[in-house]
């Protein structure tokens, strides 16, 4: 057998290997992640429906990669990338001594944290946007790094020393929800909202209404 294809095949078994490994770990983590978000909601229900029975706070399946965590107007999608990623070498990960060490720690699986508007899932609003708030990377070991808003921008950048853990898991979902909480929708500008088409009356009036974010406004 030629050498280069003894190398390919080499290549191919180690490296399917690891990414398939790294590919359990996070999925093991995303539902990990589900069920520390399910326990949230069962714990803040009971407290925040005394006050108003509107105010549930839901999990919601959408499938085996995504759930939303659906709190009054808020909803944050969490939702689990099928490939694996590695740091580029510019990157405080690809610095980090321990990825230097042995490279295959740099590969990790991703899953991401967006805020969306309640409604704009309700009605299906397809133009209305997204926010990233976090993105939590885990590697082969188990190791994990977060980048993200806030807190997640700093907490957990320590790739060498932190280990998937519940503690972890529901201190990042509670921090997403507080900045969810504190970033609020603006009303948007005056010359934005001056003209609109026919096509997007009728889209309003079946309950699409006009694009909105959080921050399409002022």
């Amino acid at each position: 057998m030629a050498e280069d294809i003894v190398d390919i095949i080499g290549r191919l078994n180690n490296k399917a290997a690891l990414k398939q490994h790294v590919y359990r770990n996070t999925l093991t983590t995303f539902n990990q992640l589900k069920k520390c978000a399910r326990e949230i909601a069962e714990h803040l229900t009971p407290k925040v429906i005394e006050k108003d029975e509107k105010l549930e706070v839901e999990l919601i399946e959408v499938n085996d990669f995504e759930f939303h965590l659906k709190f009054s107007g808020d909803t944050i999608s969490f939702i689990m990338h099928t490939n694996v990623f590695c740091f580029p070498p510019e990157h405080e990960v690809g610095k980090d001594p321990y990825v230097i060490e042995a490279p295959t720690r740099g590969y990790c699986g991703m899953i991401q944290a967006y805020n969306f508007l309640s409604d704009s899932l309700k009605y299906q609003r397809l133009a209305d946007i997204g926010y990233l708030l976090a993105r939590l990377f885990i590697n082969s070991e188990g190791h994990f790094y977060v980048d993200g808003q806030r807190q997640l921008d700093f907490l957990y950048t320590d790739f060498a020393k932190q280990e998937i853990e519940t503690e972890a898991i529901l201190k990042i979902i509670e921090q997403t929800m507080l900045y969810a909480l504190d970033f609020d929708l603006y009303v948007p500008p005056l010359d934005a909202m001056s003209e609109i088409t026919l096509q997007q009356k009728m889209v309003f009036n079946n309950s699409g209404g006009l694009a909105t974010g959080k921050r399409l406004g002022y």
